[in-house]
């Protein structure tokens, strides 16, 4: 039996402390305030470590905030939650690690070098195929949307670095003993650390550029068990569900009708039968119809690929527009690295256990899709044939990588439908954290969302992160409303993760300078000793 000493106890409270706060600080719990003093505990836990005390406790750390946050992952994949909860908390390792380093040395001045560690850690999470950049410390502040509007500068990454720089500050604060005369002064940063962003984002608020053009959209949530639809039987009820639940959206004459991700569990192309159905349903309706399915491709004669799919069917053509999804979730549509050693064992591993695996091939293009609407005419009630439309579709994970969703603006599209299925996740904290990250997505872009989800949360997202007309999970429902088009291009639209790639030089620089002397001056308290 284990036995905890008094120090233990303290430094697993400090480690559980910092794991329910960063809990209670994402979505759908509107404390994103709480993300300001989440990491105090596990900064006072660092306090006074060796390197090798700092590594185990860095890492505990990080696997009670993984098992506080992404426990959801169970529902989805629980090979992916395994690899998520033994993957996920080495990048607190690393910084964990890169943090002791610097308070050995004792020199305040290089404590403002730590928020762009940490930025170096959160943009590691998006690299590689282990990819899984979901805990994102600015993601504790989407519902509060005046304070985030600059992530049109730095993206959500820049977000981040503002949350963990209030944390150091109160950290700093709480542990230091500070002289009255400088009180003021640091009262007074503390002010602006939160009133310059807040200034900026009440001005954008205000004066956002007019709008150009509308375009009306429904969003039809099937609420579709996941797990029935695939079964015999399945694909004729579903498709079913869906034409009865388009006929009831289109009497509210949208531009556009969008079905959640996997809508139709079938090759669409392959299936004439099912294809002729969907094809004279667009032409009934005379409204575009965007529906997620899957398509493939053969290789040579007898091997194939198969592809997450949206396609887009236009009333009176044959001919489909499709995008295939490129950014697959780990472990559970792709097994990472699936050629290589030990991952290609892992795959074969993982198939013969039956855990759920895909083996999805990945897309290569970022599509843009091109429509036409027709918009009222000033004269009445006639409509008017408008200019094409151009909008691209990220399927599910890929709203939570921010430099893929951007490329997509960088391509041309006006706006972004983002199709869905979180039934996956059931009843958790996972769906509503998955719909608001698309905030990010329409400020970093300036760009309104559409969001159709199978099970919800299906909403839609102005340029300016506001989120309207949300439905709720686990029911049907037909969600129409207006998106606003706007022609603003940002600074990260245009240029990406140039701040986090900043941040990651200032850190390599800091980290070349202070990993030697700070090691140097290990060995010699440990010699003195």
């Amino acid at each position: 039996m284990i036995t905890l000493d008094k120090i233990q106890k303290r430094n697993l409270a400090y480690s559980l402390a910092t794991g329910f706060l960063m809990a209670f600080a994402y979505p759908p719990f509107k404390t994103g305030f709480l993300g300001y003093v989440a990491l105090i505990p596990f900064f006072i836990l660092l306090e006074g470590k060796t390197l090798r005390e700092t590594l185990r406790w860095s890492y505990l750390t990080g696997f009670l905030i993984s098992v506080f946050t992404l426990f959801w992952i169970g529902h989805v994949t629980q090979a992916g939650l395994v690899g998520a909860l033994l993957i996920i908390p080495l990048y607190l390792t690393a910084y964990g690690f890169f943090h002791t380093l610097i308070l050995r040395l004792n020199r305040p001045y290089l404590l403002p070098g730590l928020p762009f560690l940490w930025i170096s850690m959160e943009y590691a999470q998006s690299l590689t195929e282990l990819a899984f950049p979901w805990n994102y410390l600015g993601y504790t502040q989407s519902y509060y949307v005046p304070l985030i509007q600059f992530a049109e500068f730095t993206g959500i990454l820049g977000i981040s670095f503002w949350v963990v720089s209030l944390n150091l500050i109160f950290w700093y604060l709480l542990r230091h003993a500070i002289r009255k005369q400088h009180r003021i002064g640091w009262g007074a940063a503390v002010v602006l650390w939160f009133l310059v962003p807040l200034l900026f984002g009440l001005n954008v608020l205000r004066t956002g550029k007019a709008p150009q053009k509308t375009v009306t959209i429904a969003l039809v949530q099937g609420n579709v068990d996941p797990f029935e639809k695939w079964e015999e039987g399945g694909t004729d009820k579903n498709l079913s569900l869906y034409e009865d639940m388009t006929r009831q959206a289109i009497q509210q004459h949208p531009d556009l009708i969008v079905w959640p991700e996997t809508a139709l569990p079938f090759y669409l192309r392959a299936e004439p039968p099912y294809l002729r159905r969907v094809l004279t349903l667009a032409d009934s309706t005379r409204t575009p119809l965007l529906t997620g399915g899957l398509d493939y491709k053969y290789e040579d004669e007898q091997d194939y690929v198969y592809y997450n799919t949206a396609f887009l069917i236009e009333p009176g053509e044959r001919y489909l527009q499709s995008y295939y999804k490129m950014q697959l979730v780990p472990m559970s549509e792709r097994v990472p690295y699936r050629d290589y050693f030990p991952f290609k064992y892992i795959k074969k591993l993982l198939f013969d256990m039956a855990l759920g695996i895909g083996d999805y091939a990945r897309g290569q293009q970022w599509t843009v899709f091109t429509c036409k609407i027709n918009q009222p005419s000033s004269h009445g009630q006639e409509t008017t044939p408008a200019a094409q439309v151009r909008f691209s579709v990220p399927i599910c994970y890929e709203s939570v990588f921010p430099d893929l969703v951007r490329k997509f603006r960088q391509a041309g599209a006006q706006f972004l439908v983002i199709i869905t299925n979180d039934a996956w996740f059931g009843r958790t904290t996972a769906p509503y954290q998955h719909a608001q990250f698309a905030v990010f997505r329409a400020i970093e872009n300036r760009i309104p969302i559409a969001r159709c989800a199978n099970t919800g949360v299906s909403c839609f997202v102005d340029a300016f992160g506001r989120v309207y007309n949300s439905s709720k999970i686990f029911q049907p429902a037909v969600v129409v409303d207006t998106i606003k088009l706007c022609d603003k291009r940002t600074l990260y639209s245009q240029h990406g993760d140039w701040f986090a790639k900043l941040c990651a030089i200032i850190a390599a620089g800091m980290m070349l300078i202070v990993i030697p002397i700070s090691l140097r001056r290990g060995d010699r308290r440990a010699q003195t000793r």
